[in-house]
């Protein structure tokens, strides 16, 4: 999928990235998330019901108790709706852009990783890596899964790049979360006894 030739698609700037696209990678960026805009207004903001495309998109809290998970849907499904349409349209409005703020750089990472959800999941995408064959009947969408993996690939290690140093004299690197409580794993699991 890359072009070894190829100019850095984003560059850090001051206040964010430049950005440098070709007219049909513009073009896609531009429709791609209006489809799956379209497609989060089929969305019940508030039931459990959801398109099987969708799923992934609102994966269950509580999938063994449907009372839980139905008062969960209630709290948060019309904030996770508009958290992903804001996501989108940031993406179909900037794509044009040739400079995206850090801001808009962020919500094109959560659009891009919607689109290769909702998309992933309609290809039946696993662990394994698939070569589709030119005469797969889905081979323009297995090429548009993978050049968004590819783009959002680009955009984590941009953001990355920002992220401010680790502190070599920070205690917590080894082990971030600290002790788990209860002598439990983060897992759930009991620690063995002779840790």
């Amino acid at each position: 999928m890359t072009a070894p030739d190829r100019p850095p698609i984003l560059v850090r700037t001051e206040g964010g990235f430049a950005l440098s696209l070709s007219p049909d990678e513009r073009a896609l960026l531009s429709s791609l998330p209006n489809q799956l805009a379209r497609a989060l207004d089929a969305v019940g903001k508030t039931d459990g019901q959801l398109p099987e495309g969708l799923r992934r998109l609102f994966p269950a809290a509580y999938p063994t108790d449907a009372a839980a998970e139905a008062n969960y849907v209630s709290l948060v499904r019309g904030d996770l709706i508009e958290h992903h349409r804001n996501a989108l349209e940031t993406l179909a409005l900037t794509a044009l852009a040739t400079h995206l703020s850090d801001d808009e750089t962020d919500a094109w990472l959560a659009a891009l990783n919607d689109l290769r959800i909702v998309l992933g999941a309609s290809l039946g995408v696993t662990e394994e890596t698939v070569e589709p064959a030119r005469a797969d009947p889905q081979y323009a969408e297995w090429i548009c899964y993978n050049y968004l993996s590819y783009l959002e690939s680009l955009v984590v290690d941009a953001l990355a790049d920002i992220l401010p140093p680790s502190r070599e004299d920070d205690a917590s690197l080894d082990d971030p979360w600290g002790e788990p409580p209860g002598g439990l794993r983060w897992d759930g699991t009991p620690v063995p006894p002779d840790m």
